[in-house]
């Protein structure tokens, strides 16, 4: 039987629960009651559990530990005035809980809707999500290519020659991320932004290409004359695009480097992770499941952090048994918006070290002092020989304003982050700008800057290539400095100052950024992609919504053209939230922070995902309050998924 009668009963006791919860609470314990009599103090605290464990799943947790409910009071809420709003409920001891919830078979092998294991509760298809992407993982890391070191020492040796006859003092990580991902079919090469990580997967795809070019050589080639195939893939369509620039640019700088039919083998389109599974219309499923795999030898997934715990399980259920995979983010930016943290679980903080056999290997292949490795990488009670950190930026080099507030910031250091934003308004040089008072003043001007010359640019190409210097960033989409209230100010604004005849107080005007809100897989245009409504055409009479696509180095810029109304559902795109921007960077950013510090979106990942989107300026709109709270705030993914070696 239901503990509360109904969802506004529940409501009543229960703070931030909603109809979801009440529901999946009442089918859980029906589902179970059924096969189990229960008494009312287990019901009740059994109820409470699910609610707890349904919530959880909204905040994107993967489960719900025990020690998270513990003794707890839990639902429990004020109002402004210090009086109690709603009454919460309060759990038992660890040892309570345990004995209520193993007192009903929730084992893994049970055939029950909810899981109980290792001390924490799962919804039964997320445990099988997560044990899918453990196991998968597990025999990949047992995997060795039967590859000579001397055969890579020669590749390495080709791709990173010394510089002016000299040799790179110190550890290269790069080189070692390359080396380290050679001889594996898991890697993870992880960093922040400006530390070269397509450079080096570019690398390291010219080193597996040349690799199996030596491999087939040393066979009978027409019997093994097949080329390997690569896949490229992003989370999202923005992500894809700037993958493949940024593997064009860096196959471009190649060139003296890499023998050209080695760069030739590299792909320089990538795709979608919708799109590569293969998207069934009105189903959950793909057409790449684990009854029709993927074809690709090697599978590249950039912008990880992006990447959730369930479309991660169902890429590796895809894929054959010996492909190479290789995930490329960095694990200090947000985690995917829903369930899961996949690379912040797998790409732990600090690197816990290498096993003393891949130290070793690590260490031959690219002649250095094993001493001088396990120093810079220090060894733990366990290791990670599957993770590889660029820890140097050649975009922030310590110096510069952003890269140093980025750096406290992700320490979670409140006040030096705070003080260094202070500081940087009394120098004319710096990167930084703190603005405080009337939002209006100080935005106006970038508006006019960056934004009021879009429509009066003479090609699409020169509206593209001004719109992405500037983006203002918001926290969330309602309240006063969310995107929905910025992005109406700024078309306000700008049709004020319109100089052209058709006026920027329509609905659709030209000049207007959008970007698109939903996937239309038959258009090709998939959520967070990014265009401009532009009129072609001198008489100003015909709209279309532009899209950039991925060029090679001797094309020009190409564009998906669309009517207007063929468009899937989007915005005006002045703005965006902080989240939707992960995958993009822009020359300069407005971050706007809201005035209420108790917001529960504030992160230092939040202030840092925002912060390293800006490569040259960043202006920041905040109270001392936000700042340093935001900053003092973690997002905690609850979750199982280690991966112990």
């Amino acid at each position: 039987m239901p503990i509360y009668k109904s969802f506004f009963q529940a409501q009543q006791q229960l703070a931030d629960v909603e109809a979801i919860d009440y529901f999946f609470a009442k089918e859980m314990l029906t589902a179970l009651s059924k096969s189990t009599e229960l008494s009312a103090e287990q019901e009740q605290i059994l109820s409470h559990v699910f609610f707890a464990l349904s919530v959880s799943l909204r905040s994107g947790h993967t489960c719900l530990p025990l020690t998270e409910l513990a003794q707890q009071h839990w639902g429990e809420a004020f109002d402004d005035q210090g009086q109690c709003s709603h009454q919460g409920f309060i759990f038992p001891d660890k040892d309570s809980l345990f004995n209520v919830l193993t007192a009903l078979d929730l084992s893994a092998n049970a055939q029950q809707p909810i899981v109980f294991e290792n001390n924490c509760v799962y919804m039964r298809r997320y445990y099988q999500f997560e044990q899918t992407l453990v196991q998968a993982i597990k025999v990949r890391l047992t995997q060795r290519l039967a590859t000579s070191p001397e055969d890579i020492i020669n590749v390495l040796q080709q791709l990173f020659p010394p510089i002016n006859n000299q040799q790179v003092l110190g550890v290269d990580w790069q080189q070692i991320a390359v080396a380290n991902a050679m001889n594996k079919n898991f890697t993870v090469i992880a960093g922040g932004p400006g530390t070269g990580k397509t450079y080096t997967v570019t690398k390291l795809l010219a080193a597996l290409v040349m690799l199996h070019d030596i491999s087939r050589a040393k066979v009978n080639e027409q019997s093994n004359n097949q080329a390997l195939e690569i896949a490229l893939v992003a989370p999202t369509g923005k992500a894809a695009q700037r993958l493949s620039e940024s593997i064009i640019s860096a196959i471009t700088g190649f060139k003296a480097l890499i023998n050209k039919d080695v760069l030739a083998a590299i792909p320089s389109q990538a795709k979608t992770i919708h799109r590569l599974l293969g998207v069934i219309p009105n189903s959950p499923n793909f057409r790449h499941d684990q009854n029709n795999l993927l074809s690709c030898d090697i599978l590249l997934i950039d912008e990880v952090s992006m990447v959730d715990l369930p479309m991660m399980s169902r890429i590796f259920r895809a894929l054959k048994q010996n492909a190479k995979i290789i995930l490329l983010g960095d694990a200090d930016q947000l985690p995917s918006v829903a369930v899961g943290s996949v690379l912040a679980d797998i790409a732990p903080r600090p690197h816990s070290g290498y096993s003393v056999d891949n130290a070793n290997y690590l260490a031959q292949v690219c002649q250095l002092d094993v001493q001088l490795l396990n120093h810079a990488v220090k060894q733990t009670a366990s290791y990670s020989d599957h993770l590889s950190f660029l820890i140097t930026s050649r975009r922030f080099d310590g110096e510069g304003g952003i890269g140093r507030l980025a750096a406290h910031v992700i320490k979670g250091e409140s006040t030096q982050s705070w003080q260094l934003l202070q500081a940087a308004n009394q120098s004319e040089k710096n990167q930084l700008t703190l603005v405080e008072g009337n939002l209006y003043t100080w935005l106006s001007p970038l508006i006019k800057e960056y934004y009021q010359g879009i429509s009066s640019c003479s090609t699409i190409d020169d509206a593209f290539a001004l719109l992405a210097k500037f983006r203002i960033l918001c926290v969330t989409r309602q309240g006063e400095f969310g995107v929905d209230a910025i992005n109406q100010w700024v078309k306000e604004q700008l049709a004020v100052h319109a100089s052209q005849p058709w006026g920027q107080s329509q609905q659709n005007y030209h000049g207007m950024p959008i970007m698109i809100s939903e996937n239309d897989y038959r258009l090709g245009l998939f959520n967070g992609d990014i265009g401009l409504l532009w009129c072609a055409s001198d008489k100003h009479d015909q709209l279309m919504a532009f899209f950039e696509q991925p060029k090679s180095e001797d094309e020009e810029t190409r564009y998906k053209t669309l009517l207007p109304s063929r468009l899937p559902k989007y915005d005006s795109v002045y703005a965006m939230t902080i989240h939707k921007t992960q995958g993009s960077e822009f020359a300069h950013v407005a971050m706007l922070l809201p005035k209420n510090s108790n917001n529960l979106l504030l992160s230092r990942e939040l202030l840092y995902t925002g912060i390293t989107r800006a490569k040259t300026q960043l202006t920041i709109a905040s109270n001392k309050q936000t700042w340093q709270q935001s900053v003092i705030n973690v997002v905690k993914r609850y979750s199982g998924l280690k991966i112990v070696e």
